[in-house]
């Protein structure tokens, strides 16, 4: 690119798609640096211009203000849908005290493919409401088993009577990291490991009768596939 003046100078920006018939992985995502032989300064001789790489919401700032950028990251479910777009050009400082000459820099874009790293969220919370029913603060997230529970109490819950157990899965597209099973009064359970499930008996990760205060309502943590 040419440089025309101090400040905003625009680029063609960065535009991604897969080619036609083909499937990103999603659970990779592409990533993509930028490195500048100089040091992100346009040299000529002894002489430099020092500028940033930048987005395109920097376009109004001066040199000083503007925020660099050198990588971005591209999500599969972007490069599959052909939708990335990412307008951006470079800040220049200002040179107008600077010797005439050719200042010039080379800078190379590196692509890489990496594993995208998915964020744990609270995907739903069950709410137990009768002996064999419960609300769901998200639908179709997550299927509920349950043995014995048929004691319900509007109070305590699933669980309170000593006996039973829950078990919850995910349904397809989703996977869970943990459940958090709420008790009436006691602390509230923690589950980090699949089957994600909590027994009245010494079976599961309760591991007493006594332990065991009724589960009111779960709480789901995990991502969407």
């Amino acid at each position: 690119m040419t440089v025309e003046q101090k400040g905003w100078n625009a680029t063609d920006g960065i535009t991604a798609k897969v080619k036609s018939g083909d499937t990103f992985d999603s659970s990779k995502k592409l990533t993509v640096t930028a490195a500048s032989a100089n040091e992100w300064n346009l040299k000529s001789g002894e002489n430099a211009i020092a500028y940033k790489m930048a987005s395109a919401t920097e376009q109004e700032k001066s040199y000083a203000d503007a925020t660099a950028t050198t990588s971005l990251e591209i999500s599969a479910e972007d490069l599959n849908t052909g939708n990335y777009e990412a307008p951006f050009g470079i800040v220049v400082e200002d040179y107008t005290d600077k010797p005439a000459g050719e200042y010039k820099d080379t800078v190379i874009f590196t692509a890489k493919v990496e594993d995208a790293v998915k964020v744990e969220t609270l995907l739903t919370t069950l709410t137990f409401g009768g002996s064999s029913t419960y609300s769901e603060t998200t639908s179709g997230v997550v299927s509920v088993t349950a043995t014995n529970v048929t004691n319900y109490n509007a109070r305590f819950g699933w669980l309170w009577f000593n006996e039973g157990s829950l078990s919850v899965t995910a349904k397809e597209g989703y996977t869970i990291t943990k459940c958090v099973f709420i008790q009436n009064a006691k602390t509230p359970i923690t589950d980090t490991e699949a089957p994600f499930e909590i027994h009245a008996t010494d079976e599961g990760i309760v591991e007493s009768t006594s332990a065991m205060d009724g589960v009111t309502s779960i709480e789901v943590y995990g991502y969407e596939n």
